[in-house]
């Protein structure tokens, strides 16, 4: 687009000239429109007043041409005028319509389609590096979950496994008879307090994951058994020598009571074991008592653990995608709406019917295009992101780079 002056389309001095004469030029053309306008404003007073009559109409018909010859003489009058005030503005505008962003030629919406292609076309590296970005996320929170997860069943089994061990020591005492007394006191003292690691790795952990890998989760497995091995198999080593001593310590006690029992009648014998009974049942309520907080204990450093790895893993996130969206450079992006058929365009109607129409009065309802009621559409998107889900309607994003200061 050109924009130059045109010396010999304008001569300022006819320019001159030419408006001197605008003054005189306009008072005449008033002075004929208000001598018109007077005799149109009797003509319908007389009308309003008396009604039409051939009398009537035969006047009217003579101001509407005279009318049509006033128009003539107006414009003949004030033509070199107005025309060279016409030439003049279009100087102006030719000057500034390559600069003007709402022309789609001019230089303005030229760069800025080469600006808004190049800032879609960052727009998408940054999705996908947002994607990426979002995977690693979900990759690094699996990962703390799965190890979190694997820690939770060994440390669950061990329990199950140490509780097993520290009843069936409490079961020796309580099941012992006089006749296997020495049996039952050799086991107790023959009772290892050592956890061996070959049988600690084998207890049980399952694990389903969504992007690790097999090789990945064995290794997650494996760290784990080998970073609970010492605490564990210590508080394993404490555990049983309490419960072996305390064993150990039940036995002459234990003996008494069975001696007492073989020497007393039906109803002595009767009460020594309701007092067994009830002994052992006391033992059991604390046993199970004791793995239950050992339990809610474990899960609650798991949880306050996992926590702390994720919270620490969606900041690593945050910080990263608030680095890819300020190498991306300022931009705006909106919704526009590709209708692919008629059916399309069914789908946008009544959808616009919905969300605008019912509430515009008839006239104004019958005045909307279907083009209007797409722009309302991609309207709502761009304010709400409510969307009309029909195959045949497309949400085509539209990125444009913004002018910064």
């Amino acid at each position: 687009m050109e924009a130059t002056l045109n010396k010999e389309l304008i001569k300022f001095e006819e320019v001159n000239s030419t408006l001197m004469t605008a003054e005189s030029v306009l008072m005449a053309n008033r002075s004929l429109f208000e001598k018109a306008e007077a005799k149109a404003k009797s003509l319908l007073d007389t009308v309003e007043a008396e009604g039409m009559s051939d009398g009537i109409d035969e006047e009217i018909n003579k101001w509407q041409l005279n009318a049509k010859k006033a128009l003539e003489i107006n414009n003949e009058r004030r033509a070199p005028i107005t025309q060279i005030l016409t030439k003049i503005a279009s100087e102006f505008t030719s000057l500034e319509n390559p600069l003007n962003s709402q022309k789609p030629d001019s230089y303005y919406s030229k760069l800025q389609l080469h600006r808004n292609g190049w800032a879609k076309q960052k727009a998408d590296i940054q999705k996908a590096k947002e994607a990426e970005i979002l995977k690693q996320q979900n990759i690094a929170k699996e990962l703390n979950e799965l190890k979190a997860e694997a820690e939770k069943q060994i440390r669950a089994n061990y329990n199950k496994k140490l509780f097993a061990f520290k009843s069936h020591v409490s079961s020796l005492v309580n099941n012992a008879t006089l006749e296997t007394f020495q049996e039952v006191t050799t086991k107790i003292k023959d009772v290892k307090i050592d956890y061996p690691r070959e049988a600690f790795n084998k207890l049980e952990c399952s694990l389903f994951p969504i992007y690790a890998d097999t090789t990945t989760v064995d290794g997650i497995i494996d760290d784990a058994h080998k970073s609970l091995y010492n605490e564990l198999s210590a508080n394993f080593r404490e555990n049983m020598e309490v419960d072996k001593q305390n064993a150990l310590d039940q036995l002459p006690s234990r003996k008494k009571e069975l001696e007492l029992l073989a020497k007393a009648n039906a109803e002595e014998a009767e009460k020594i074991r309701l007092q067994a009974e009830k002994r052992q049942k006391a033992q059991e309520v604390l046993l199970k008592k004791e793995q239950e907080e050992k339990a809610k204990a474990d899960e609650a450093k798991l949880q306050a653990d996992q926590q702390l790895n994720n919270a620490q893993t969606l900041f690593d996130t945050a910080s990263q995608l608030a680095e890819v969206k300020e190498s991306a450079g300022k931009t705006k992006t909106s919704y526009v709406i590709e209708v692919v058929d008629a059916a399309g365009w069914g789908a946008v109607f009544m959808f616009f019917f919905e969300k605008v129409g019912m509430t515009l009065d008839v006239e104004t309802f019958g005045k909307k295009t279907m083009n209007q009621m797409k722009k309302e559409l991609e309207k709502i998107a761009n304010t709400t992101s409510e969307k009309l889900d029909h195959p045949k309607v497309r949400y085509i994003e539209d990125v444009k780079a913004v002018v910064t200061k």
